[in-house]
C-alpha cells in the first residue's frame, strides 16, 4: 500500500489537511483506526459561524443543529454577564454528521479513506516513512499526523509531545432542559464548579441540552452530578466519563523529516477553552497545502517543511500565545477576585459592547481592544 501524502487520523483536522493536499494533486491515504468517522463522539461541539467557514465548511450544513447570538456567563457567586450579538455568531454541531461532510469532501477532492487502521508505528526510512499496524504495512513519502491528543506517533518521529498536565478529564451528558433558552449558552465559572475551567450548558434547540464539564484534580463525573443537581434540580443522572479538554497550547515543534503534526496531536487547540476544530483545522489546511507541494518537487525534508510551522505560527501564534497566557492567569485567580471582575465588568457596561470586538476563535481581539470598551461612546 503506497501514496505520496499518508494521513494518520480522520478527525477534522485530519480530513481537512487530506482535503487541501489531494484539491493539489497528491495521492493522498487516509488511515483511521475505528471503523465509522466521527465516532466515539467527544466533543461538546459549539463553533463560531466565522470559524465553520475558515475552515470550508457551510453554516448551514446539515450537521449544524443550533444556532446563537447570546451567552451567559456566571461568576462563582452567581453573577451574570449577559453578551449579545444582533446575529447568530456560534452555532452547535452534531460532531459525527459535520466529521462525514469534512470525510466527503476529502474523498471528492480524490483522497482515499481506509477504515479499522490503526497505526502503531511510523518509521522514517530512505525515501519514505513506513506506517504499520495490525492491518499490515504502508509507505508515504510524507505523513501528516492527526490521531489526536493521545498520539504515539509524535514521540516516535523524534518529536516532544503534549504537557499531560494540562491535559484536562472531561464529562458531559445530554438531558431535557425546557427551560433553557434556545439562542443563549451558558458557561459557569469557579472552583466549587469546575476547577481549572468550566462548565457548559448548550441547548440543542429541542428542549435538549449538552451540558458538561472539565476540571483538574478532580473527578469531573462526581462535579457534573453536582452541577445538574444545582443547575437543573436532576439527581441520579448517569455522566460518563467523555473525554479530555486541552488547555496546554501547541507542543514546541510541529514537524520533522517527512512528518507534520496536525490538530490535537500538535495542541492546536485553545487554551482558554480547550476547541479546537477550527484553529486545529486552519492549521490542518496549511499542512495539506504545504504537504502537497513537497511531494510535487519531490523535497520532504525537514528543512523543506519547516514552511508548515512558519505560516501556521505566522497566522496563529501570537493568538495561542496570548490565549495560554489568559488561562494561566485565569488559573491563579481566586473566586472572590473573579466575581469583583464580573461586578465591575457590569457597572461599566461592557457586556453590551463586547460583541463589537470579540471573536471566539481570535480571542485576543477583546483583550486588544479592551482600552476602547472603556472609553465612552461619542455623543
Amino acid at each position: 500500500m503506497e501514496a505520496e501524502v499518508a494521513v494518520v487520523g480522520a478527525g477534522p483536522a485530519g480530513l481537512i489537511a487530506a482535503r487541501e493536499a489531494a484539491r493539489r494533486g497528491a495521492h493522498v491515504l487516509v488511515l483511521e483506526e475505528h471503523e465509522q468517522v466521527g465516532l466515539p463522539v467527544e466533543c461538546a461541539g459549539l463553533l463560531s459561524l466565522r470559524g465553520l467557514r475558515a475552515i470550508g465548511l457551510r453554516p448551514d450544513g446539515r450537521f449544524v443543529l443550533n444556532k446563537f447570538r447570546a451567552a451567559v456567563f456566571y461568576s462563582p457567586s452567581g453573577l451574570q454577564l449577559r453578551v449579545e450579538a444582533p446575529e447568530p455568531v456560534a452555532c452547535v454541531v452534531d460532531r459525527h454528521q459535520l466529521d462525514l461532510a469534512l470525510a466527503d469532501m476529502a474523498v471528492s477532492a480524490g483522497a482515499e479513506l481506509m477504515l479499522g487502521r490503526q497505526v502503531r508505528r511510523a518509521r522514517v526510512k530512505p525515501g519514505c516513512v513506513e506506517l504499520r499496524g495490525p492491518w499490515g504495512s504502508a509507505r508515504a513519502e510524507l505523513v501528516v499526523v492527526a490521531e489526536g491528543f493521545r498520539s504515539r506517533l509524535v514521540w516516535q518521529l523524534g518529536l516532544r509531545t503534549l504537557d499531560w498536565r494540562r491535559v484536562l478529564p472531561s464529562s458531559q451528558v445530554e438531558i431535557r432542559a425546557p427551560g433553557l433558552e434556545d439562542d443563549c449558552v451558558e458557561v459557569h465559572l469557579g472552583r466549587r464548579v469546575a476547577p481549572g475551567l468550566f462548565a457548559w450548558a448548550i441547548p440543542l434547540g429541542d428542549g435538549r441540552a449538552r451540558v458538561g464539564l472539565a476540571c483538574r484534580g478532580v473527578d469531573p463525573r462526581r462535579m457534573l452530578r453536582v452541577f445538574l443537581k444545582r443547575r437543573f434540580g436532576l439527581r441520579g443522572v448517569r455522566t460518563p466519563y467523555s473525554g479530555s479538554v486541552l488547555v496546554c497550547g501547541p507542543i514546541p515543534k510541529t514537524y520533522s523529516e517527512r512528518a507534520l503534526v496536525v490538530g490535537d496531536a500538535a495542541g492546536q487547540a485553545k487554551p482558554t477553552t480547550g476547541g479546537g476544530v477550527v484553529l486545529g483545522g486552519m492549521c490542518a489546511s496549511i499542512a495539506g497545502r504545504v504537504a502537497a507541494g513537497a511531494v510535487r518537487e519531490g523535497d520532504c525534508s525537514e528543512g523543506a517543511l519547516r514552511a508548515y510551522e512558519l505560516a501556521w505560527r505566522r497566522l496563529l501564534g501570537a493568538e495561542f500565545s496570548a490565549m495560554l497566557k489568559l488561562r494561566r492567569l485565569l488559573d491563579r485567580m481566586p473566586d472572590g477576585l473573579l466575581d469583583a471582575l464580573f461586578k465591575l465588568a457590569s457597572e461599566l457596561g461592557l457586556p453590551s459592547r463586547v460583541h463589537e470586538v470579540a471573536d471566539m476563535d481570535f480571542q485576543s481581539s477583546l483583550l486588544r481592544n479592551l482600552p476602547k470598551l472603556l472609553l465612552p461612546r461619542p455623543g
